[in-house]
């Protein structure tokens, strides 16, 4: 009887449960030995408990895979990480051994583009500044200053920067709204992807020129700072400006003026840095609207993070084509 193959859990015991239904392991286990939870120390202890490792699943918290990390694991072919970025888990050296690498960034896409949308109608309503109003007890006369500006996700225009997982998920969300027109900029969609996405490819300044922006773009040098004094600048008064991919897309001391400037309504699920300083000023701006980075995965969806790595697991193993695959070359754009 031929041995199966090892399939090991890289990762803190503590998020076992949390990321991995039992019916999705009893899968896994249906066709390897499955071993771990294992600490990174245990790992490079003397047993070299993950000698013997075909594929490795990861998660939030896993060790960067140096090379005496990938030492102590010699047979592995494959890391099935069940989060989004593998920036932090895998360099070059981790390619050039041959070993694949796959994430889950499809699944948690889901649930940041349905946050993305709802944020959208509810600032475009005004729902957060209403809500406050309500509480403190403002007539319906103060609170009516607010009409002329509400307005619904339907005939508008949404500039989407960024055709990431996320910003084509939020594009397919958004073709269900009445005659809402999508611009987008993504330096890397050419005008044949564009049209079969069903948006208008855009320029940067002309995508800043709509009444909602939504950023989906990855943390990379040609991305930091990209909303800064000139691009915001072009937001059109009572504008707006969702971000829920990386703090670093927006200089904060040129947002921070700006709404101080004029009225825009701006909704920060990620800063920079992460959460922001007790003091900062983006804390204090009754237009800045701040969550604590809740936009991807928190309960149900990570759920589906873990399903998905599994069955990449499990492709692999039975000699399927890989669905969720990452590229050394796609390291340079990924998030």
């Amino acid at each position: 009887m031929q041995d199966k193959p090892i399939v090991a859990f890289v990762l803190s015991a503590g998020l076992m449960p949390m990321m991995f239904r039992p019916r999705d392991l009893d899968r896994l286990r249906a066709v390897a030995d499955v071993l771990g939870p294992f600490e990174p120390a245990e790992i490079l202890s003397p047993a070299r408990p993950l000698s013997t490792a075909t594929a490795i699943i990861t998660g939030w918290g896993s060790p960067r895979f140096t090379d005496s990390l990938l030492a102590a694991t010699p047979n592995l072919k494959l890391l099935a990480h069940s989060a989004g970025s593998v920036k932090n888990l895998v360099d070059e050296s981790t390619f050039t051994r041959g070993i694949r690498t796959t994430n889950a960034a499809a699944a948690n896409a889901v649930p940041v583009a349905h946050y993305t949308v709802a944020m959208m109608v509810a600032l475009l309503k005004q729902i957060p500044w209403l809500i406050r109003e309500m509480t403190l007890g403002k007539t319906r006369e103060q609170m009516d200053q607010h009409v002329p500006h509400i307005r619904e996700l339907q005939d508008i225009t949404v500039g989407l920067i960024g055709a990431s997982r996320i910003g084509r998920e939020v594009i397919r969300l958004l073709h269900a709204y009445p005659n809402v027109q999508i611009k987008l900029y993504d330096p890397f969609v050419t005008p044949a992807a564009a049209a079969d996405l069903g948006v208008q490819l855009s320029s940067l300044e002309e995508t800043c020129r709509c009444e909602v922006v939504s950023l989906h773009a990855p943390k990379v040098p040609a991305t930091y700072h990209m909303m800064n004094a000139q691009t915001m600048s072009l937001l059109p008064d009572h504008a707006v400006l969702i971000n829920t991919s990386r703090g670093a897309l927006i200089d904060e001391s040129a947002l921070i003026a700006e709404v101080r400037r004029r009225p825009l309504y701006v909704l920060l699920d990620v800063t920079d840095p992460e959460p922001p300083p007790a003091d900062s000023p983006l804390r204090r701006e009754p237009n800045i609207l701040l969550t604590p980075h809740i936009a991807g995965a928190m309960n149900q969806a990570r759920f589906s993070m873990g399903e998905l790595a599994i069955d990449e697991v499990l492709r692999f193993l039975n000699g399927q084509q890989l669905q969720h695959e990452v590229t050394l070359e796609m390291l340079p754009t990924q998030a």
